[in-house]
């Protein structure tokens, strides 16, 4: 699976079409350090891989249907595992980045900011 993630980010080129990010990936950088690749899939789910986390979930690909994202104009909601943790972000205006905050349920706040995969 992993090799396969390396394999779409190296060879699929990612573009943004107006503000939908259907089908594109973003590098996030986190305030605690933490980067993570997000593959934003059409159907509203997404894909991502953790490239350095404190945790101990480094190297992981996580993709399952509870992890969804929604778009309204430039403004992007991203939750993870069934609304665990809820980002809230917003596509900056020449669409190839995005900043915002997340929450999670024991109530960390974590600034991220993105940056799109070209």
């Amino acid at each position: 699976m992993k090799k396969l993630l390396l394999v779409l980010l190296i060879s699929i080129p990612f573009t943004v079409f107006g503000q939908d990010i259907s089908g594109t990936g973003w590098m996030f950088y986190e305030d605690n350090g933490s980067e993570k690749i997000i593959l934003f899939e059409p159907d509203g789910t997404f894909t991502y891989l953790n490239v350095i986390n404190h945790s101990g979930n480094e190297g992981i690909v996580f993709s399952q249907d509870s992890e969804t994202w929604t778009i309204d104009g430039s403004k992007v909601v991203i939750s993870y595992t069934n609304g665990y943790m809820i980002a809230s972000m917003t596509i900056n205006n020449n669409g190839d980045g995005m900043s915002g905050t997340a929450i999670n349920l024991a109530g960390l706040v974590i600034n991220m900011n993105a940056k799109l995969i070209k």
